[in-house]
């Protein structure tokens, strides 16, 4: 029996692997493969960025040009290749379509890239078990935040539909296999209420001392996610890397008069008296930002650069 030379993969004798499976896991093209599984998520994850904040289904109906409402054809739907054949227009009416789908699929695509080069190669090099199944779930983990992100950025949400079963799905594998995620049950458990609890009560606090609404549940939903696979560390370097480089990237925007989300918070949810007004007296500190997509940064951070991150907690807690 060999130990796993990654932390959080499960202990597997390697004879029991088929050697044809280790032939293909390790074969050059692979990771090309888990990089244009990435694309094809990437591409669902555009879907679920627009339709989810709409109350919309991601299922039905089938992709259509947001100009002329076209249906999209299935080899004008090809991730990133159909992008960059159209030059980023409807075949129809040549309408542009936005940047962003060419580059969430490829986002999708690294994702699944770097993580199968982590989770499975690196440790079979190092002669031990594959971590597809770490692999999978660690790419439905970003995925969610790549989601989240965006729907943060366009209308100020996150959306349940995504964050609470991606939460849920981390405790599960907290209790049913721990070594997966390197977390147990009782701390995903606790790491997902910490967060969620966390946000919630700064929001009661300014809802009840000021009347306005500083922080959305949505961000604490997000916190819960990340705790469910990351942890307590997961938890605290989300939250405190979050904010630390929310400043540093949102300070400097808006003092070029630049916004950091692509709406305005009124525009998007109205004159609700408990989101209240900006202080135009507190400058670039009294303006909003969404909070979500600085955390979901943290989260990937910690989420690629977990050993050195932990290793830097242990140093610091350690006599």
């Amino acid at each position: 029996m060999l130990e796993p030379f990654l932390q959080g993969q499960p202990t597997l004798d390697l004879v029991e692997i088929d050697p044809v499976l280790v032939k293909a896991l390790m074969a050059p093209w692979a990771p090309w493969m888990a990089f244009l599984w990435g694309t094809l998520w990437g591409s669902f994850a555009n879907v679920a960025i627009w339709r989810l904040p709409r109350g919309l289904s991601v299922v039905r109906p089938g992709s259509a040009c947001p100009a002329c409402e076209t249906p999209i054809a299935w080899y004008d739907n090809i991730p990133v290749l159909s992008y960059l054949l159209l030059r980023g227009r409807c075949r129809r009416c040549g309408e542009p379509f936005a940047l962003r789908y060419l580059v969430v699929e490829l986002l999708g695509g690294i994702l699944s890239f770097t993580l199968y080069l982590q989770y499975v190669l690196r440790p079979m090099v190092q002669g031990g078990p594959p971590g597809l199944l770490a692999w999978l779930l660690w790419f439905v983990f970003g995925l969610g935040l790549l989601i989240a992100t965006y729907t943060d950025l366009d209308l100020w949400l996150i959306p349940d539909e995504v964050v609470l079963p991606i939460a849920g799905l981390g405790i599960a594998v907290a209790a049913a296999s721990p070594a997966t995620l390197g977390v147990g049950v009782v701390e995903a458990g606790l790491a997902a209420a910490c967060g969620y609890l966390l946000i919630a009560g700064l929001r009661w606090v300014y809802l009840r001392y000021r009347g306005i609404e500083a922080l959305g549940l949505g961000d604490g939903k997000l916190l819960a996610m990340v705790g469910a696979f990351g942890g307590a560390r997961g938890l605290m370097w989300t939250l405190a890397a979050g904010a630390i480089q929310g400043l540093l990237v949102a300070v400097p925007m808006l003092l070029l008069g630049r916004r950091v989300a692509n709406t305005a918070l009124a525009e998007v949810h109205g004159d609700d008296p408990e989101l209240g007004d900006e202080d135009p007296d507190a400058g670039v500190l009294g303006a909003r930002v969404p909070f979500g997509p600085f955390l979901a940064l943290a989260a990937f951070e910690y989420m690629f650069l977990r050993e050195h991150i932990e290793a830097l907690w242990a140093a610091l807690v350690s006599p």
